[in-house]
């Protein structure tokens, strides 16, 4: 399910909390969240990941047909990266997902900002309600 433009445009606004040099996306999907971003920041490096054959190879054709020399996605688990210290995760992913994503991070400082699921045990930093139908949360961690 892509993230919804309101949802994209609320996202970009906490991301400017960051000073973040390269922002990850993990389970990237068709790549709507990544491109937008990459539009957005065009200075910025954009990362991202996903295992999906189908969802990958769209996200690959759409940077290319989009020109975005700022994004790049890998057909690879993000539980398996190293990410940088310095990075900002972005994502929208289901709850078992968002589970195995704090267990990564989880002594770590890595900024984290997530569409409508939060973490299982982290508490957020903040938490900003998208002025849509079902108030969406967007969580920062």
């Amino acid at each position: 399910m892509p993230s919804s433009l309101k949802a994209c445009n609320v996202m970009f606004e906490l991301s400017k909390k960051s000073k973040s040099k390269t922002i990850i996306d993990v389970g990237s999907g068709f790549g709507f969240l990544a491109l937008f971003f990459a539009f957005k920041n065009p200075k910025t490096k954009i990362i991202g990941y996903e295992t999906s054959f189908f969802p990958w190879m769209i996200s690959v054709v759409a940077k290319y047909i989009c020109r975005r020399e700022n994004l790049i996605f890998y057909r690879k688990n993000f539980l398996t990266i190293e990410f940088p210290s310095d990075c900002l995760v972005i994502c929208y992913l289901f709850p078992q997902g968002m589970f195995t994503l704090e267990d990564k991070l989880k002594n770590s400082n890595i900024m984290v900002i997530s569409n409508t699921f939060s973490f299982n045990k982290q508490k957020p930093k903040e938490i900003k309600k998208v002025n849509d139908l079902y108030k969406t949360p967007i969580y920062v961690y």
